[in-house]
C-alpha cells in the first residue's frame, strides 16, 4: 500500500511543507489545497448560518468535515481522475494525504498519526513557527518516512542515525554549509535489529515505564454513567547498553484488550502466555496501545444547576471527588454559554491550603496564603466558553463550588453538556500494573534498574 504524499498546511490554509508528487502532474497538490479549503469555507459558512438562526455554536465546523474528501484531480497521464483526500488538524497546523489507489484510508491516517509523533520527538511542540524554522529537518523526515509513497524508515531512533535533530551544533554545521544528514559511515540499514542501532552504550543500565491510561465517558446529571471507554498505551524509556531481551508481565494483563504493539514485540510469545517479549528500541517509544473497557462510576461528581432568562442567566456548579486514594489534578470544567454571552460574574469557593498540602498539613502549619481554595474561573468572549480551573482537589476538603450569572444580548442558548477534564497522577482504571521484568542477553554495564511510573489521564 502507498500515499501520494504530504501536504502541511498554515492555519490560514496556505501551504507550508508540500512532499515530491513525482507520480502525478505537478498541479495535483494545489488542486487538493483548493479543493479541502473550499470544502472548509463551504461547511464554515453552513455552521455560520445555523448559528445566526438558532444561537448555536459555530465552533464545531472543523469536526463536522469528513474526514476523507472526494476531489476530481489529475491523474499519472494528465487525464481527469479522482482521489481520495485524508486530513487532520492538529495545533492549527492542516495534513493533508491524497491517495489516487485503492488505500484503506485508516492506512493514511496511521501513517499520519507515526508522522506526527515524530515530529514531537524531533520539534517539542509542533506549530507553524516550529515548522518554519525546522524546514529542511521537516522535509528531509518526510523524504525517509516516504519513499515514492510506501512508508519506509517509521523509528525514531533510527531516524535520528540519518536526520540530525535540531540543536545549536545543527545550526553552526548549516552556516557552515555541512548538510544536515548523517555521515553514511553509521549505515543504520545493516544493523541486525531493524529497530535498535548496533553498539549502543550508557553510562547506567536503567528503563522506565510509563502507564497512561485515558477515559472519555458520558454521565447524566445525577453523575451515573451512559456511556465509557478506556484507552490505554505503554511509554518505554529505554537506556540499555548492548542487545538486551526482555520479557515483561503485567498484573491484570488479561484487561489489555486490541493490543497495537510496538514491531519489537514477539507476538507469538504474546498469544502463547500474555507476557511481552522483546528486544527494546534505544530511548523513547510506545511499547504499546490497548483498550481497556468500560468503568461504572467516575473519579469525580459534577452537579450543576443553571436557569435562563431574556437577559442572561444564573449557574451554581459543585465538583465532588470520589477518589479517596489520590488527589486530583488539572481539573478544567467548561461550557459554552452561548453565542450571544457578553460577561459573566462568577464566585469561586473552596478550602484555602497551599499548593501540595492536604488540610490536615494545612491546619498543622497554619498556611492560608498561594492556596487553591475553589480554583479560577475565566470567560473567553470570543468563543463564549466558560472555563472553572482547579489545580488539586482531594477527598477530605470541602468540595469546591462555583456560583455566578451571565448577560446575553438576548435570550441565550448555552450548550446542555458540560466538559470536565483532569489527571490523576499512580491511578490506573484497568488495575495495570508492571508486575515483573527480567533481562537477559546482551547487557554490557552490571548495574540495571527499572522503574514503573503508571499515570491516567481523561
Amino acid at each position: 500500500m502507498r500515499v501520494d504524499g504530504i501536504i502541511i498546511l498554515d492555519p490560514n490554509g496556505k501551504p507550508l511543507i508540500t512532499s515530491n508528487f513525482a507520480a502525478h502532474p505537478p498541479a495535483y497538490p494545489a488542486v487538493h489545497i483548493d479543493a479541502y479549503n473550499h470544502e472548509l469555507a463551504r461547511v464554515r459558512a453552513e455552521a455560520t448560518a445555523v448559528s445566526s438562526s438558532n444561537g448555536s455554536s459555530g465552533g464545531a465546523a472543523v469536526a463536522e468535515l469528513d474526514p476523507v474528501l472526494w476531489v476530481n484531480a489529475l491523474g499519472r497521464t494528465g487525464t481527469g481522475a479522482g482521489a481520495a483526500l485524508c486530513h487532520l488538524e492538529r495545533d492549527g497546523l492542516r495534513y493533508l494525504v491524497p491517495l489516487s489507489d485503492e488505500v484503506n484510508p485508516l492506512f493514511a491516517f496511521a501513517f499520519l498519526e507515526s508522522f506526527l509523533d515524530t515530529l514531537r520527538e524531533y520539534l517539542g511542540e509542533v506549530t507553524e513557527v516550529t515548522v518554519k524554522d525546522n524546514f529542511e529537518i521537516v522535509y528531509m523526515l518526510i523524504e525517509e518516512m516516504l519513499d515514492e509513497g510506501h512508508p519506509m524508515t517509521m523509528e525514531p531512533s533510527m531516524l535520528k542515525e540519518i536526520v540530525l535533530p535540531p540543536s545549536l551544533m545543527r545550526k553552526l554545521l548549516n552556516v557552515a554549509g555541512v548538510s544536515g544528514l548523517q555521515s553514511h559511515t553509521t549505515a543504520p540499514y545493516t544493523a541486525p535489529i531493524p529497530w535498535r542501532r548496533s553498539a549502543v552504550r550508557h553510562a547506567n543500565n536503567e528503563i522506565y515505564f510509563d502507564l497512561v491510561e485515558t477515559l472519555d465517558a458520558i454521565a447524566d446529571r445525577r453523575g451515573n454513567v451512559i456511556q465509557s471507554s478506556v484507552w490505554g498505551r505503554v511509554n518505554v524509556n529505554s537506556r540499555l547498553s548492548g542487545n538486551p531481551d526482555l520479557v515483561l508481565r503485567f498484573t491484570n494483563g488479561k484487561a489489555m484488550g486490541d493490543p497495537a504493539f510496538h514491531p519489537c514485540i514477539r507476538y507469538s510469545r504474546w498469544e502463547r502466555d500474555g507476557a511481552l517479549s522483546f528486544i527494546p528500541p534505544d530511548g523513547k517509544f510506545k511499547l504499546v496501545d490497548y483498550s481497556a473497557g468500560e468503568v461504572s462510576q467516575l473519579p469525580v461528581s459534577l452537579k450543576a444547576k443553571m436557569t435562563v432568562d431574556d437577559n442572561g442567566g444564573r449557574f451554581a456548579l459543585t465538583l465532588t471527588p470520589r477518589v479517596t486514594a489520590r488527589p486530583i489534578e488539572d481539573i478544567v470544567v467548561s461550557i459554552f454559554l452561548g453565542s450571544t454571552t457578553t460577561s459573566i460574574s462568577a464566585t469561586p469557593a473552596g478550602d484555602r491550603r497551599p499548593l501540595g498540602l492536604g488540610r490536615a498539613q494545612q491546619q498543622q502549619e497554619g498556611a492560608v496564603d498561594g492556596h487553591v481554595g475553589g480554583g479560577t474561573a475565566e470567560f473567553d468572549p470570543h468563543t463564549q466558553i466558560l472555563r472553572w480551573t482547579i489545580s488539586s482537589l482531594v477527598a477530605s476538603e470541602r468540595p469546591p463550588t462555583l456560583t455566578g450569572s451571565f448577560v446575553s444580548s438576548s435570550r441565550p442558548t448555552p450548550d446542555p453538556s458540560f466538559n470536565v477534564a483532569f489527571s490523576i497522577s499512580n491511578y490506573s482504571f484497568s488495575g495495570m500494573r508492571v508486575d515483573q521484568l527480567k533481562v537477559a542477553g546482551d547487557v554490557i554495564a552490571p548495574d540495571c534498574r527499572a522503574a514503573h511510573r503508571p499515570t491516567k489521564e481523561t
